[in-house]
Protein backbone atom coordinates (compact mmCIF):
# COMPACT_ATOMS: atom_id res chain seq x y z
CA UNK A 1 0.00 0.00 0.00
CA UNK A 2 1.32 3.41 -1.04
CA UNK A 3 1.60 6.16 1.59
CA UNK A 4 -1.06 8.78 1.14
CA UNK A 5 0.21 12.17 -0.05
CA UNK A 6 -0.79 15.25 1.87
CA UNK A 7 -2.97 17.69 0.02
CA UNK A 8 -0.83 20.67 -1.00
CA UNK A 9 -3.11 23.69 -0.61
CA UNK A 10 -2.09 27.35 -0.50
CA UNK A 11 -2.11 27.37 3.30
CA UNK A 12 0.36 24.49 3.51
CA UNK A 13 2.66 25.99 0.87
CA UNK A 14 2.64 29.40 2.57
CA UNK A 15 3.39 27.82 5.96
CA UNK A 16 6.40 25.97 4.56
CA UNK A 17 7.70 29.08 2.77
CA UNK A 18 7.05 31.21 5.85
CA UNK A 19 9.05 28.80 8.01
CA UNK A 20 12.01 28.47 5.63
CA UNK A 21 12.25 32.16 4.74
CA UNK A 22 11.81 32.98 8.43
CA UNK A 23 14.88 30.95 9.32
CA UNK A 24 16.89 32.65 6.55
CA UNK A 25 15.75 36.05 7.77
CA UNK A 26 16.84 35.37 11.36
CA UNK A 27 20.51 35.55 10.39
CA UNK A 28 20.06 38.79 8.47
CA UNK A 29 18.00 40.27 11.29
CA UNK A 30 20.68 39.50 13.87
CA UNK A 31 23.35 41.22 11.76
CA UNK A 32 21.14 44.27 11.09
CA UNK A 33 20.20 44.46 14.78
CA UNK A 34 23.86 44.48 15.82
CA UNK A 35 24.50 47.20 13.25
CA UNK A 36 21.63 49.28 14.62
CA UNK A 37 22.82 48.86 18.21
CA UNK A 38 26.26 50.13 17.20
CA UNK A 39 24.69 53.16 15.53
CA UNK A 40 22.94 54.11 18.77
CA UNK A 41 26.40 54.82 20.21
CA UNK A 42 27.89 56.45 17.08
CA UNK A 43 28.46 59.76 18.89
CA UNK A 44 30.65 58.02 21.50
CA UNK A 45 34.06 56.38 21.15
CA UNK A 46 32.70 52.86 21.72
CA UNK A 47 34.66 50.39 19.53
CA UNK A 48 36.43 53.26 17.74
CA UNK A 49 40.07 54.03 17.14
CA UNK A 50 41.82 57.19 16.01
CA UNK A 51 42.90 57.50 12.40
CA UNK A 52 45.23 60.35 11.44
CA UNK A 53 44.96 61.61 7.86
CA UNK A 54 47.31 64.08 6.22
CA UNK A 55 45.97 65.88 3.16
CA UNK A 56 47.47 68.40 0.81
CA UNK A 57 44.89 71.08 0.05
CA UNK A 58 44.96 74.39 -1.76
CA UNK A 59 46.73 77.19 0.08
CA UNK A 60 45.03 80.08 1.91
CA UNK A 61 41.59 78.49 2.26
CA UNK A 62 39.00 80.24 4.41
CA UNK A 63 37.33 78.44 7.30
CA UNK A 64 34.17 77.64 5.30
CA UNK A 65 36.12 76.42 2.27
CA UNK A 66 38.32 74.30 4.52
CA UNK A 67 35.30 72.56 6.06
CA UNK A 68 33.93 71.78 2.59
CA UNK A 69 37.27 70.47 1.31
CA UNK A 70 37.76 68.20 4.32
CA UNK A 71 34.10 67.06 4.29
CA UNK A 72 33.74 67.38 8.05
CA UNK A 73 30.19 67.60 9.35
CA UNK A 74 29.49 70.59 11.65
CA UNK A 75 32.92 72.03 10.91
CA UNK A 76 33.88 74.95 13.15
CA UNK A 77 37.14 76.86 13.43
CA UNK A 78 38.28 76.94 17.06
CA UNK A 79 41.14 79.42 16.69
CA UNK A 80 43.68 80.85 14.27
CA UNK A 81 47.33 81.37 15.15
CA UNK A 82 49.31 83.03 12.40
CA UNK A 83 49.11 80.81 9.30
CA UNK A 84 47.53 77.86 11.15
CA UNK A 85 43.80 77.22 11.55
CA UNK A 86 42.84 74.89 14.39
CA UNK A 87 39.57 72.97 14.50
CA UNK A 88 38.21 70.15 16.66
CA UNK A 89 39.55 67.35 14.45
CA UNK A 90 42.98 68.82 13.66
CA UNK A 91 44.68 71.77 11.98
CA UNK A 92 45.43 73.35 8.60
CA UNK A 93 48.52 75.35 7.66
CA UNK A 94 47.35 78.01 5.18
CA UNK A 95 50.78 78.79 3.68
CA UNK A 96 51.60 75.18 2.75
CA UNK A 97 48.05 73.79 2.37
CA UNK A 98 48.88 70.86 4.62
CA UNK A 99 46.08 69.62 6.87
CA UNK A 100 46.17 66.97 9.56
CA UNK A 101 42.82 65.49 10.59
CA UNK A 102 42.25 62.96 13.37
CA UNK A 103 39.05 60.97 12.90
CA UNK A 104 37.42 58.35 15.09
CA UNK A 105 36.57 55.25 13.02
CA UNK A 106 35.10 51.89 13.97
CA UNK A 107 37.51 49.01 14.29
CA UNK A 108 37.20 46.23 11.74
CA UNK A 109 34.75 44.42 11.22
CA UNK A 110 32.40 46.86 12.98
CA UNK A 111 33.03 49.51 10.33
CA UNK A 112 31.40 47.22 7.76
CA UNK A 113 28.45 46.49 10.07
CA UNK A 114 27.68 50.17 10.57
CA UNK A 115 27.72 50.69 6.80
CA UNK A 116 24.75 48.31 6.45
CA UNK A 117 22.41 51.06 7.66
CA UNK A 118 23.95 53.62 5.30
CA UNK A 119 23.48 51.65 2.06
CA UNK A 120 22.22 53.48 -1.01
CA UNK A 121 21.17 52.03 -4.36
CA UNK A 122 24.68 52.39 -5.76
CA UNK A 123 26.37 50.51 -2.91
CA UNK A 124 27.81 47.13 -3.86
CA UNK A 125 25.75 45.24 -1.25
CA UNK A 126 22.49 47.10 -1.91
CA UNK A 127 21.05 43.84 -3.27
CA UNK A 128 21.35 42.39 0.25
CA UNK A 129 19.16 45.17 1.65
CA UNK A 130 16.68 44.75 -1.16
CA UNK A 131 16.41 40.98 -0.67
CA UNK A 132 16.13 41.43 3.10
CA UNK A 133 13.32 43.96 2.65
CA UNK A 134 11.42 41.62 0.33
CA UNK A 135 11.89 38.73 2.75
CA UNK A 136 10.45 40.79 5.61
CA UNK A 137 7.49 41.84 3.45
CA UNK A 138 6.88 38.22 2.49
CA UNK A 139 6.94 37.15 6.14
CA UNK A 140 4.42 39.83 7.01
CA UNK A 141 2.04 38.86 4.20
CA UNK A 142 2.48 35.10 4.57
CA UNK A 143 1.59 35.32 8.25
CA UNK A 144 -1.97 35.95 7.07
CA UNK A 145 -1.99 32.40 5.69
CA UNK A 146 -1.26 30.75 9.03
CA UNK A 147 -5.00 30.48 9.70
CA UNK A 148 -7.93 30.03 7.32
CA UNK A 149 -9.54 33.30 6.29
CA UNK A 150 -12.69 34.06 8.20
CA UNK A 151 -11.70 32.07 11.27
CA UNK A 152 -11.61 33.70 14.70
CA UNK A 153 -7.80 33.70 14.77
CA UNK A 154 -7.64 35.21 11.29
CA UNK A 155 -10.00 38.05 12.26
CA UNK A 156 -7.94 38.70 15.39
CA UNK A 157 -4.76 38.81 13.27
CA UNK A 158 -6.28 41.36 10.89
CA UNK A 159 -7.41 43.46 13.88
CA UNK A 160 -3.85 43.37 15.25
CA UNK A 161 -2.50 44.47 11.85
CA UNK A 162 -4.93 47.40 11.76
CA UNK A 163 -4.00 48.35 15.33
CA UNK A 164 -0.27 48.26 14.55
CA UNK A 165 -0.76 50.47 11.48
CA UNK A 166 -2.74 53.02 13.53
CA UNK A 167 -0.11 53.04 16.29
CA UNK A 168 2.74 53.42 13.77
CA UNK A 169 1.02 56.31 11.96
CA UNK A 170 0.26 58.01 15.29
CA UNK A 171 3.86 57.72 16.50
CA UNK A 172 5.27 59.00 13.20
CA UNK A 173 2.79 61.90 13.19
CA UNK A 174 3.65 62.89 16.77
CA UNK A 175 7.42 62.75 16.39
Amino acid sequence: MEPQKKKQNIYHIMRVLHRDIGFLTIGLTLVYALSGILLIYRNTDLLKTEKVEEKQLATNLSGNDLGQQLRIRNFKVEREEGETIYFKEGFYHAATGKSVVTRKVYISPFDKLVDLHKITGTHRVSVLSLVYGFMLCFLAVSSLFMFKFGSRKSRRGIAMIALSIVITVAIVALV
